[in-house]
């Protein structure tokens, strides 16, 4: 396996998307306030006005939203339930997801049913009630870092499209629409590749942001700093998910994970100032 050592010892600093730092408190406090984890999240034919999403849901959209308001971010929180009959796609003691990873979707965009409205649009799996699932084996602080730093992961989207906008005096909207026709911010869905995708500068910077939160909060600086260095166990279930998707997904010589490597060790060295 190939991994850029020099960059870990020469410690060069590559530039990054610095998210402003009470964006880190005030919503891992208003996510872990809700104690959505203890709210009902299973098939159990949701009645209107919240037919496409469980209380577990509607309690982590709701202070979602507090934080956004509070951080005076001209966001939207909108977070839907996905109801499937697939196990493969709900929460259960043999699925890898469980007990802590609930997110199947997050995304960032600019509404276009309301016009210039930016939202972070996430969806969570439901437990399926027919296993032995325990709410009792959820640790809290790991399932609310999962859905924090993805949510972070979308700030740091948001914030790429704000520079945009500023730097060509275009709306968000419009600074939006931009992004989407550039192949090589977002590839194109149609003949575009998981490659492709994974190699996009903006998913490198979002990606090592939620990466490198993860490290030093499962591993500490040191042993983070290790995993950089080239001391990755790919078969280790701590391991956070963004480091085994590019190992898995590119070849070990792609540039790519030099890249993002050089950009979750300064996003490291952000996140310890703070």
């Amino acid at each position: 396996m190939r991994i850029l050592k020099s960059y870990i010892r020469e410690r060069l600093l590559t530039e990054i998307t610095k998210l402003p730092k009470e964006y880190f408190k005030v919503i891992d406090d208003a996510i872990m306030a809700s104690r959505f984890w203890e709210e009902d999240n299973i098939d159990s034919a949701p009645s209107s006005p919240n037919a496409a999403r469980t209380e577990a849901a509607v309690a982590l959209e709701g202070f979602l939203q507090k934080a956004f308001d509070d951080l005076g971010l001209d966001m939207e929180a909108f977070v839907t339930s996905y109801f499937t009959d697939d196990p493969d796609m709900m929460l259960h003691p043999d699925h890898p997801a469980y007990p802590n990873r609930w997110l199947i979707d997050g995304r960032w965009y600019v509404s276009k049913q309301k016009p210039g409205q930016n939202v972070v649009d996430l969806q969570i799996m439901l437990f399926d009630e027919d296993s032995d699932y325990s709410l009792d084996d959820i640790d809290p602080g790991a399932l609310v870092r999962h859905i924090s730093q993805t949510v972070r992961h979308e700030l740091v989207h948001y914030n790429q499209m704000k520079k945009q906008a500023g730097n060509k005096g275009l709306s968000d909207a419009d600074a939006f629409e931009e992004m989407l026709n550039d192949p090589k911010q977002i590839p194109d869905s149609e003949t575009g590749t998981m490659q492709d995708y994974l190699r996009s500068h903006i998913e490198i910077d979002a990606h090592a942001h939620d990466a490198a939160e993860e490290l030093l909060a499962v591993y500490g600086e040191e042993g983070a700093n290790d995993i950089l260095r080239g001391n990755i166990n790919l078969n280790d279930p701590k391991l956070p998910n963004t480091l085994m998707h590019y190992h898995e997904i590119l070849p070990d010589d792609d540039k790519t994970l030099n890249k993002l490597y050089s950009k979750i060790y300064s996003y490291m060295q952000y996140i310890l100032e703070q």
